[in-house]
C-alpha cells in the first residue's frame, strides 16, 4: 500500500487515473494523452499505465515458488515482471525520468508568455507534482526532488504554482514564501534562476551576469569558443545569449505584478538595485562558486555591454545566435537537446517569429516529448526519456542472466533489439551546426534527439552483436548489418581521446575540445564540471565493453581496436584512487563507478587473483558493507566526493557491488551471498523491487531517477550469481 501523497491529505484536485493513456511509436516517443470516460472501453490501457499508476486491475505475477527463492527463481520472476512494462508498440521501456526541479519552468513560463492555456488535465498534475515534491519539513523545493530547500527550487517552482492558478494564500504557497523570505528571496536565485526570472519580468536583465553572443563569432581556434564547450552549455548558453541580448522581458501582467511583491524581502521591486545583486546568490545554492576570473570577465564584459557594443556587432552576433539555435532545431527535429535548451529556444522562436508560426506551433508538439505523467503527477523530465540506454542493457542483462533465449522472453529481446536497430542514426547533422559525425551512433534516449553518446553507442554494440550470436534470434538478425555496427565503432573510436586531452578516456557526447582549466569559466553556480567536455570512468568503461565484445567476433580494425582498448584501460587504472575506489558522475556513486570498472577490467582478463587494481577495488567495497548485508550510497557522497553510507541499504547500489565482486572473481563468497540474499528480501512476491532512492546524478549536484535500474541490476546480480555458482 503506498504511503497517502501531501497532495491528498490537502484534498487537492486530481484526474482520473484511468482516463490515462501512454502513446507511443516506432521511434519511441512517449507522450500522455487523457481520454474521454467513453473511450475507455475501446481504448485499453497498457499494462505499464495500470503498473505506473497503481491501478488494482494491474495483472502482477504470481511468483514461481513459494519462499524463500533461490537466487535463478528471483531472477526469473523480476524478469517476468519487468517485461511487463515494455511497451509493445516501440518495444522500449518507458519510465518517469525525474528528479530535476528545474525543469517544468520552461514548459509552463513558455506557454504564459505566448497567452497559451496549458491543458486542465495537465495543469492539475503539474501542481500535483510541485505539492508532492515540497520539502516535508518547510515546503520548499531544491535543485533535485531530495535536495534541501534553495532559492532557486523555491522560486521558480513557487512562481509555476502561482502562474498555474494557485492563490498566494494556500498553505502550500504560504509554506514556500516562507521558506524562500527567510533564504533571502529572489534576489539569491543564481543565474538560471535569474534568467528565467527575468524573462517573466519578476527581476531586471541589470541583475543578470552577461552570456555575450559574440563569443560565437570568435575563431573557431580559440579554446574559448563556444563550440567546444560541452554540449548541455553550449546549448543552454546559445539561447540565453540571445535574451541577454535583447534583455526580452514579457508583459508585466496583473498576476506578475502580484508575484513580485511575494517574492522579495520587504522591499519593493522597483527599488530594489539589481544590478549589486548580479553576483548574489544564497549560500545554501552555491555549489559552485565564481572564480575571479570569471568575475572580472563579467565586470568587463557588463562595461563592454553598456558603453562599446557597435550596434552592428549587436545585430551581427544576435543573427549568428538565432541561425545556429535554428540548426540546433533542425538537427534535433524541435526536441533540442534537453529541456532546459529547449523552452529557451522555444522561446527565441516565439520572439523570432510568433506564437502563430510553424515553428513555434512545432514545439509546442515536442514539448510533450518531454512531459511525463506519474503517482505523484506529471513533471518534465531530465531529458524525453531512457529509451536506448534501458533497451541496451536489458537486452544485455537478459543473456547474462541466461533467460534471453527462453521462449516467453523472446517477444521482449526482439522488440528491444528491433528498436535499438531503428535508433542508430543514419543522417549527419547540419553543417556549421558544431557537431561530429554522428552516422552510425546511437543516443541515450530516441533517434529524434539527435544527439551521439560514447557509452550508449558501445552498450548498443554490445546488445546488439549479442542478438546477432543468438540463432534463437536468427530471424531478425537481417535488422541490421555488420557494415552498420562498422559505422558505429568508426564513431565510438573517433570519440577516444587520443590527443593531447587525458590519454585513452571517453568523455559523454564528444571528445574532449578545450583545456579543463576552462571550468573557471563556469557561470551556472549550482553545477561543476560543466564547461567543457570531462573524460569519465564509466563513459571509458563502457566503452571498453563494446569495442572488447566487438573485438571478440569482428576482425575490422582489429588492432587499432586492441590498441585502444588498451591505452583506455591504463586510463581506467589511472583513475583509481589510493583507496581503490573510482567516483562515479552519472550514478550514485563509488558503487556505480566501482561496477563499471570491475566490469571493464574483467573483459580484458583481470580479475582478484591477478590485478592489484581489481584487489584494492574489490577490498574498497567489501569494507563498506553493512551489516545487512548490502551497500548503499546516499547523493551527498556525490556532493561530496567521498563514500558516504545511506541510512539502509539501497537495492540498486547492492547489486551494483555484487555484480562487480562476481566479475571481479572475488574469493569470499559469503560476502557475496550476504548482497544475494538482501536482494532477495527486498524483491515483492511479484517480482517487483520498490523505489528506495534515486540512482543517478549529474554535474556532482543533482539526483535523478533510473526506474527501470531497479528491476535491471538486481535481475543481472541474481542472474550471474546462478549462473556463476550453479555451475559449481
Amino acid at each position: 500500500m503506498s504511503a497517502k501523497l501531501y497532495s491528498d491529505e490537502l484534498g487537492l484536485q486530481k484526474t482520473d487515473p484511468t482516463r490515462w493513456r501512454l502513446r507511443t511509436n516506432p521511434l519511441g516517443r512517449h507522450t500522455w494523452e487523457y481520454i474521454n470516460s467513453e473511450q475507455k472501453t475501446n481504448d485499453p490501457q497498457s499494462t505499464f499505465t495500470k503498473w505506473l499508476l497503481q491501478l488494482p486491475d494491474f495483472p502482477a505475477p504470481t511468483p514461481t515458488t513459494e519462499e524463500p527463492r533461490t537466487a535463478r527463481e528471483a531472477c526469473y520472476d523480476g524478469a517476468s515482471f519487468f517485461r511487463l512494462l515494455q511497451d509493445k508498440e516501440s518495444g522500449t521501456f518507458p519510465c518517469q525520468y525525474k528528479g530535476p526541479m528545474f525543469m517544468t519552468i520552461g514548459y509552463v513560463a513558455v506557454n504564459y508568455i505566448a497567452g497559451l492555456e496549458i491543458p486542465n488535465h495537465e495543469r492539475i498534475e503539474i501542481i500535483r507534482y510541485l505539492v508532492n515534491t515540497a520539502h516535508p519539513v518547510d515546503g520548499g523545493w531544491g535543485l533535485h526532488s531530495t535536495d534541501k530547500s534553495t532559492v532557486f527550487g523555491t522560486v521558480i517552482n513557487y512562481v509555476i504554482l502561482r502562474l498555474l492558478g494557485m492563490s498566494k494564500d494556500h498553505i502550500v504557497c504560504r509554506r514556500a514564501r516562507k521558506t524562500l523570505l527567510s533564504l533571502g528571496g529572489a534576489i539569491g536565485a543564481p543565474h538560471w534562476g535569474k534568467v528565467w526570472l527575468s524573462v517573466l519580468n519578476l527581476y531586471k536583465w541589470e541583475g543578470v551576469n552577461p552570456a555575450p553572443p559574440e563569443t560565437w563569432l570568435l575563431p573557431y581556434c580559440l579554446p574559448i569558443h563556444p563550440g567546444r564547450w560541452w554540449v548541455h552549455t553550449r546549448g543552454v548558453y546559445l539561447p540565453i545569449s540571445y535574451l541577454s541580448l535583447v534583455h526580452f522581458s514579457c508583459e508585466l501582467t496583473p498576476l506578475l505584478k502580484e508575484i513580485r511583491e511575494e517574492i522579495y524581502t520587504a522591499q519593493p521591486f522597483e527599488a530594489i538595485k539589481f544590478a549589486q545583486n548580479r553576483n548574489n546568490v544564497c549560500g545554501v545554492d552555491l555549489y559552485y562558486p565564481h572564480s575571479q576570473v570569471l568575475d572580472v570577465a563579467n565586470a568587463c564584459i557588463v562595461k563592454y555591454e553598456e558603453y562599446l557594443r557597435p550596434t552592428w556587432l549587436k545585430k551581427l552576433s544576435k543573427r549568428k545566435v538565432y541561425e545556429l539555435i535554428k540548426k540546433e532545431i533542425s538537427n534535433t527535429d524541435y526536441l533540442c537537446i534537453a529541456p532546459v535548451n529547449q523552452a529557451f529556444c522555444a522561446l527565441v522562436t516565439l520572439i523570432e517569429e510568433g506564437v502563430d508560426s510553424n515553428a513555434f506551433q512545432k514545439f509546442s508538439y515536442r514539448f510533450k516529448d518531454s512531459l511525463f505523467h506519474g503517482p505523484q503527477g506529471m513533471t518534465v523530465m531530465g531529458t524525453n526519456g531512457v529509451q536506448v540506454w534501458d533497451c541496451a542493457f536489458a537486452i544485455q542483462y537478459f543473456f547474462v542472466a541466461g533467460l534471453a533465449e527462453k521462449s516467453e522472453f523472446y517477444d521482449t529481446i526482439a522488440s528491444a533489439y528491433a528498436f535499438l536497430c531503428r535508433s542508430q542514426f543514419d543522417t549527419e547533422c547540419v553543417r556549421g551546426s558544431f557537431r561530429d559525425k554522428r552516422v552510425g551512433s546511437w543516443g541515450f534516449s530516441t533517434k529524434t534527439q539527435g544527439y551521439t553518446v560514447s557509452d550508449c553507442t558501445a552498450e548498443s554494440i554490445k546488445a546488439i552483436i549479442m542478438v546477432k550470436n543468438s540463432p534463437v534470434f536468427k530471424a531478425i538478425h537481417h535488422l541490421i548489418t555488420d557494415e552498420k555496427i562498422y559505422q558505429g565503432i568508426d564513431v565510438l573510436l573517433s570519440l577516444q581521446n587520443v590527443g593531447s586531452f587525458e590519454y585513452g578516456s571517453f568523455a559523454t557526447y564528444e571528445k574532449i575540445k578545450a583545456p579543463l582549466f576552462l571550468e573557471k569559466l563556469n557561470p551556472a553556480e549550482v553545477f561543476g564540471n560543466i564547461m567543457v567536455e570531462y573524460p569519465y570512468v564509466e563513459c571509458t568503461d563502457s566503452s571498453v565493453l563494446g569495442l572488447t565484445y566487438f573485438h571478440n567476433y569482428y576482425n575490422y580494425r582489429g588492432n587499432e581496436i586492441s590498441q585502444r582498448i588498451k591505452v583506455a584501460v591504463d586510463y581506467i587504472k589511472h583513475l583509481q584512487a589510493s583507496d581503490g575506489s573510482w567516483y562515479g558522475s552519472w550514478g550514485i556513486c563509488y558503487t556505480y563507478a566501482g561496477m563499471f570498472a570491475m566490469e571493464a577490467l574483467h573483459s580484458v582478463g583481470e580479475c582478484y587473483a591477478n590485478s592489484i587494481v581489481v584487489k584494492k577495488g574489490c577490498d574498497f567495497l567489501v569494507n563498506r558493507q553493512m551489516t545487512d548485508g548490502g551497500w548503499g550510497e546516499p547523493m551527498k557522497s556525490s556532493e561530496l566526493h567521498t563514500y558516504v553510507n545511506s541510512e539502509r541499504s539501497q537495492v540498486v547500489q547492492t547489486a551494483w557491488v555484487v555484480i562487480a565482486l562476481l566479475l571481479a572473481k572475488y574469493p569470499r563468497k559469503d560476502v557475496i551471498i550476504k548482497g544475494v540474499e538482501l536482494l532477495k528480501s527486498r524483491q515483492e512476491p511479484s517480482g517487483e523491487w520498490k523505489f528506495e532512492s534515486p540512482e543517478g546524478v549529474f554535474n556532482h549536484s543533482c539526483a535523478i531517477e533510473y526506474p527501470s535500474y531497479r528491476h535491471l541490476f538486481p535481475i543481472k546480480a541474481l542472474g550471474l550469481y546462478a549462473e556463476i555458482y550453479d555451475k559449481e
